[in-house]
């Protein structure tokens, strides 16, 4: 079984939840960006910051991009300010399953977040992804890897 994490991250945080999903699963991970051909792999694992309710941008595109392919698995994850996490994992799912992929399940937690408003900026979920968000994130990609191994 071969898989790939591939993730889009802008502050670092998705990047953070993406090596250690990786790091479970034995597999490696690749900023969307840098993806060039999925056909060789049994599972995607997608993850992006939440973006207006949503997947960022490049992900979307990605996901959009990918041929159909019928008998592999896939899985998603996101990183969050403080809401927007179930309709995100809900949208990478739509978009996996329409290619024909099975859905294996989703992962979340907060990222550490910046906002500037007229009073300067203010921090948000600070230290976040934590040692606690990044074991989890580690056990979600063994989880991952021993029901891909059952199958």
């Amino acid at each position: 079984m071969r898989a790939l994490v591939v993730y889009y991250s802008e502050t670092g945080n998705t990047e953070k939840v993406a090596r250690a999903i990786a790091r479970g699963l034995g597999a490696e991970a690749v900023n969307v960006k840098d993806v060039k051909d999925v056909s060789e792999y049994d599972l995607l694992c997608v993850g992006t910051p939440v973006h207006y309710f949503g997947p960022a941008k490049p992900v979307l595109q990605f996901l959009d991009s990918l041929p159909s392919t019928p008998g592999k698995m896939g899985a998603a994850f996101c990183t969050f300010h403080n809401t927007g996490n179930e309709k995100t994992i809900q949208v990478v799912r739509r978009k996996l399953e329409e290619k024909g992929l099975t859905f294996l399940g989703g992962f979340s937690c907060k990222g550490q977040s910046r906002i500037v408003a007229n009073i300067g900026p203010r921090v948000f979920n600070k230290g976040r992804p934590n040692e606690e968000d990044l074991r989890k994130a580690e056990d979600f990609g063994r989880s991952l890897s021993s029901h891909i191994k059952k199958s």
